[in-house]
């Protein structure tokens, strides 16, 4: 919504409200003046039949303009209630249109720096935005198309280079980097020929930092996605050794 739109509406509020205002101050005026009528022709009525009879006309006819009055004092609020309904169901449309309008900014904001990280060289903080830092569904048809030329460019690569750096962690005995770079190649890819090995040095590398249900728990995800991996004895083994 412009601010054009948005001056329009409020100034039809303003209108709609003094309007409002005008007309209930005009009904009230006219209530009073209706009561003290009543008054008055209550305040003369006589004993004759005629003056009888005119009290009861002048009484019908003011009550009649009295429950014409309350009708349009009725209606004139529920205008006054369905502006408001209408108003804050404008004010929530707004806002829904300022929210999602700011989380488009936000995909594009990070879609960008995934394409500096690429262009930089840095083709695994590349895949990792793209694939955790990214919503896709925000992304409109070119942007979209970028998002998906980096990510089929990225993904495989940086999940290989990720396993590489945690093989060369875990042999250099940093455990806690090998198991975050390990997890993060299977995050990004886990059916490639070395994604059975992620799992290998994973759950020795919990092993190693003595966090046994963590090793467990690793090895037997390697047996269970990957039946037929060169690791499966020596993890049977490591299992049955450490866990019977």
């Amino acid at each position: 919504m412009n601010n054009n739109d948005k001056k329009t509406v409020w100034v039809y509020a303003v209108i709609l409200f003094t309007s409002a205002f005008i007309v209930l101050l005009i009904t009230a005026y006219s209530q009073i003046k209706v009561n003290k009528n009543i008054d008055e022709v209550r305040n003369k009525l006589g004993s004759t039949e005629r003056e009888k009879s005119n009290f009861q006309m002048s009484l019908s006819s003011a009550l009649a303009e009295n429950k014409k009055l309350n009708e349009k004092i009725q209606a004139l609020e529920k205008e006054i209630e369905n502006f408001k309904i209408s108003e804050e169901k404008l004010e929530k449309e707004l806002k829904d249109f300022r929210n999602e309008n700011s989380l488009k900014f936000e995909n594009y904001e990070k879609l960008i720096k995934a394409n500096i990280c690429y262009y930089d060289g840095d083709i695994k903080s590349c895949a990792l935005i793209l694939t955790r830092e990214i919503n896709k569904n925000y992304l409109e048809s070119d942007a979209m198309q970028l998002y998906q030329k980096l990510l089929d460019i990225t993904i495989r690569k940086a999940a290989q280079e990720f396993y590489y750096d945690g093989y060369e962690y875990y042999k250099n005995k940093d455990y806690d980097k090998a198991i975050e770079s390990l997890k993060n190649s299977l995050s990004l890819v886990d059916n490639e020929y070395y994604s059975d090995d992620c799992y290998y040095f994973i759950g020795y590398s919990y092993f190693r930092k003595g966090n046994l249900n963590s090793a467990k728990e690793a090895m037997n995800t390697l047996l269970e996605k990957y039946p037929d991996s060169t690791y499966k004895k020596d993890v049977e083994m490591f299992l049955k050794a450490n866990f019977n």
